[in-house]
């Protein structure tokens, strides 16, 4: 992917869209202990491992450009209900208090992680849901001592009790941060914001800081559809994934659903095709998802090992720098094999921590 001439460029895929706001590089991935050991993921080469930009932006430059190619869009509408007779889709919409209904030879639901409507249409039956995370973002200014353009993980109970925190950069100036929380229904992530701005060992971090935005969210994490059409209807992105595809891989769903969309209307097996290339495109969809999720468990760094662990793991990678890249599946396998490099030395220093982490290595890491 390349961004060049106010557009956003699929190099691979052959296509383009545009985008005309706002580029943030992000070049440096750290990873924190409880009392902050680092661990430091970044390219060799220097070159940025993500780009930050702004996705209303993104959605506006979308939408313009829908507009000018003659495609009917509509606002404040909502989708909740519909069925497939077998020779057209049948689709029920609400609109400002009104309903009404409209008809089509093929459906494409990208609805996100949620995937309502996917199941309206019997695509998620059969399909396992393990929990409905709970997220918050906060946009703070006046924050200091965070390396401009750097992506920052904190883990262990200093910060919350079962998973990391993450601090990113934000479109903003260099002292405007994102605080991403996780919890769930009964642990809500606002329940976590004091303990991590004044009691953490951030505190200092947040002394003077301010809450400017706030934006949160709650989701389904389904497992992946490895068939993610039925009949007439086909469902796309993080409605058909586990958690997310992110936006350049929705992006990527979407061109490749149009192209299905063009091949079925002319009699060809578009949906098919599409299905290939979605189970070889995501890590989430290759091999069997039980193991997937059995292997991705055991290399989360929490609530498996304690503070004093952390500080022990991370201290032996100080000073290194792996070679890293934004993927949530690929980042902590990294993790894993640098850490396996001393097991001989955790085995005769921390024999107990050795006792925990040595089943990670019958794992394909």
């Amino acid at each position: 992917m390349q961004i060049q001439d106010k557009k956003l460029v699929f190099t691979r895929n052959n296509f383009s869209i545009p985008y005309t706001g706002r580029l943030k590089k992000v070049v440096n991935n750290y990873h924190y202990s409880p009392s902050g050991h680092r661990i430091h993921f970044a390219h060799p080469d220097g070159r940025p491992f993500a780009i930050k930009f702004d996705k209303g932006q993104l959605l506006q430059d979308l939408w313009k450009d829908c507009e000018r190619l003659g495609v009917e869009l509509r606002l404040e509408t909502l989708a909740y209900g519909g069925s497939d007779t077998g020779d057209f889709v049948k689709l029920e919409l609400k609109s400002k208090g009104r309903t009404s209904e409209i008809q089509a030879k093929k459906l494409v639901i990208a609805e996100g992680a949620n995937a309502k409507l996917t199941g309206v249409f019997g695509l998620n039956n059969d399909r396992g849901l393990f929990g409905t995370p709970f997220v918050l973002i906060y946009t703070i200014e006046n924050t200091c001592g965070f390396e401009p353009g750097s992506w920052n993980q904190y883990y262990g109970s200093a910060y919350h009790p079962y998973g990391e925190i993450i601090v990113a950069p934000s479109l903003e100036d260099d002292n405007t941060i994102e605080l991403t929380i996780a919890g769930n229904k009964q642990l809500l992530p606002e329940t976590f914001y004091d303990g991590i701005t004044q009691n953490s060992p951030l505190k200092e971090n947040f002394a003077n800081s301010r809450i400017i935005d706030k934006q949160g969210c709650s989701l389904r994490s389904y497992a992946p559809l490895k068939k993610p059409y039925l009949s007439n209807v086909i469902t796309i992105g993080d409605s058909a994934a586990h958690v997310e595809v992110i936006v350049q891989g929705a992006i990527m769903c979407g061109y490749h659903a149009a192209r299905a969309i063009n091949d079925e209307l002319q009699g060809k097996n578009g949906f098919e095709e599409y299905t290939a290339w979605w189970n070889d495109a995501f890590d989430f969809n290759r091999g069997d998802f039980k193991d997937f999720i059995s292997m991705y468990g055991s290399l989360t760094m929490m609530p498996k090992y304690t503070d004093d662990e952390l500080d022990y793991l991370f201290s032996l990678l100080e000073g290194r720098v792996l070679n890293g890249d934004f993927s949530q599946f690929e980042t902590p396998k990294k993790l894993w094999r640098s850490l396996l490099e001393y097991k001989e030395k955790i085995e005769s220093e921390r024999p107990l921590l050795y006792e925990k982490i040595k089943k990670i290595e019958k794992f394909n890491l």
